[in-house]
């Protein structure tokens, strides 16, 4: 019984070797057109049916690039890239971060700004309390976390903050640690002019002449300078914030 066995297996065996030689399963000629069963010599074959699974009528056509309204003209696209001017400020506008909420609030803190107190109308840290839809806030509960891009109504909401904010930041810039040199902080405005060193404070970059020039025309152009005082901090540190 066991030889008969052992007969068949060697058999077997021998029978697998010689089909694996003789590549007894059929192989794959690389051809992935469907077969088709009536071949006409003399069409090509691109033009048979049934030869392909795809053909223009059930396959998807992509667009010539990523846009909706297909392929540009790149003469379009220079023109657009020379109206926004070089790449520098081009990557500043398409790939600036909202200010993210917590930075914010840590931001007008460091700055002398007291989050808690309230008041009418809103003080900035009731209208940051307030708008958190306008500033992207997450929804925890909807498992949404809080939105890295500018919204029109987060970006005008950031003003408004920095707004009521803009009172304190004047009264306290000669105490903040991070504006001192030597020891010393500098004052927001000399009279109605303003302050290079404290501009670079509160945008967190050095002050060009631009920046000055815009402050004082803010200043000297509002209907009172104490207001044009507001209003420009506010101008200069949204702009500093939001890429602008």
């Amino acid at each position: 019984m066991k030889r008969s066995i052992s007969k068949i297996l060697r058999g077997a065996l021998i029978v697998a070797a010689a089909c694996g030689a003789a590549a007894c399963a059929e192989q794959p000629d690389g051809n992935l057109a469907a077969p088709n069963p009536n071949p006409d010599q003399t069409v090509p074959i691109s033009e048979q049916p049934g030869v392909f699974a795809g053909d223009e009528d059930n396959t998807h056509s992509h667009m010539g690039d990523l846009g909706d309204t297909g392929a540009r003209d790149p003469f379009d696209i220079l023109a657009q890239r020379q109206e926004e001017g070089p790449p520098e400020i081009r990557t500043r506008l398409h790939s600036c971060q909202k200010v993210q909420i917590t930075a914010l609030r840590n931001m007008l803190s460091s700055l002398g700004v007291n989050l808690d107190a309230t008041g009418d109308p809103p003080t900035a840290g009731q209208l940051i309390a307030g708008g958190a839809g306008a500033l992207g806030a997450a929804t925890y509960d909807a498992r949404v976390g809080e939105t890295v891009v500018w919204s029109a109504a987060g970006a005008a909401k950031l003003f408004d903050i920095f707004v009521q904010a803009a009172p304190e930041i004047i009264a306290n810039l000669p105490n903040v640690d991070q504006c001192k040199v030597n020891g010393v902080g500098p004052q927001m405005f000399d009279g109605n002019a303003c302050n290079a060193d404290a501009i670079a404070c509160i945008t967190g970059r050095p002050a060009s002449a631009s920046h000055v020039a815009i402050c004082n025309k803010i200043v000297t152009s509002a209907s009172d300078p104490e207001v044009g005082k507001k209003i420009a901090v506010a101008t200069l540190m949204s702009g500093a914030h939001s890429c602008e």
